[in-house]
């Protein structure tokens, strides 16, 4: 696989991406103060047995578990001085089950938590920890860089610039809570708009933060604002408490609803986020 049969199959008929990581990793009993990047070398067979299934359900394109293997994520876990060795890894074990027929998306999440932005005087700072990672990613073959789940713009577009200098394709993707906008309030046709103008971006995202209604809504806003390929990849709903455990309760029939319309709006990638599994993009892919 390459960066251009990338692009060129998004062109040419729209990717089904997989389902949820965490999720499956939660449900196979690790505990949730587990750093889940860290796995991928502790636990190989667990995360290539997800990668797999997914493979099997007929996903177009799968994520490293690599989510939140940046320095700054991995510090807490005394694990920054690992970060080449788990993205790399992370890359490893994805293109194993994905073969030549299967995309990798080098999966690269944010070093902020959720509300916080991007001070002026940190830029290059952490635009240098997103260049670590990309480029541990990339060593590991991935076919694009899939920056998921931001929240703040200006963050989001540091990392595409550092994704771009590893030469693979860069979808920019953002998270959307109620009303089309992100948890700062920016509404999803602004940041559209702002990765529509960004010339490290080729794919705009939508991903997490709402259920495929929400998303919905948030798509319409945001394929108006570009001409790029959109991504969308909604939440199983939001989780509610059943005997004690979180659950998301979104059926697989009712997600592929929602896959279809997506794809008849103008989406070129559907897949899901937190709570969906194999069975969700084992309907939607059919």
């Amino acid at each position: 696989m390459s960066a251009r049969n990338f692009l060129q199959a998004i062109a040419e008929r729209p990717q089904v991406f997989d389902g949820a990581m965490g999720t499956m990793l939660y449900d196979s009993g690790v505990f949730i103060n587990t750093c889940y990047d860290e796995l991928c070398l502790t636990r190989p067979a667990l995360v290539q047995d997800i990668h797999r299934r997914y493979v099997e359900a007929g996903a177009d394109v799968i994520g490293t578990n690599s989510f939140g293997a940046n320095r700054v994520k991995l510090a807490p876990f005394g694990l920054s001085g690992s970060t080449e060795a788990i993205n790399r890894a992370a890359a490893e074990l994805a293109r194993g089950e994905a073969g030549e027929e299967v995309f990798v998306a080098g999966s690269v999440g944010p070093c902020s938590s959720g509300g916080q932005l991007l001070a002026d005087e940190a830029v290059a700072e952490v635009q240098a920890v997103f260049a670590e990672q990309i480029a541990a990613l990339a060593a590991g073959g991935v076919d694009l860089i899939l920056l998921e789940t931001f929240s703040d713009v200006r963050e989001l577009q540091t990392a595409a610039a550092a994704a771009r200098a590893s030469g693979l394709p860069v979808a920019a993707s953002f998270a959307v809570a109620d009303h089309a906008e992100t948890i700062m309030g920016a509404p999803a046709e602004a940041v559209a708009r702002a990765l529509h103008d960004d010339p490290n971006v080729d794919l705009v995202g939508l991903n997490c933060g709402t259920g495929p209604a929400g998303a919905f809504d948030a798509l319409q806003k945001v394929l108006a604002a570009t001409t790029k390929p959109v991504l969308v990849a909604p939440n199983a709903g939001f989780p509610r408490q059943v005997g004690g455990r979180m659950l998301y309760l979104v059926s697989p029939e009712y997600f592929t609803e929602y896959a279809k319309r997506f794809i008849e709006m103008g989406a070129r990638g559907v897949g899901g986020c937190c709570g969906t599994t194999p069975a969700h993009i084992r309907m939607a892919a059919k």
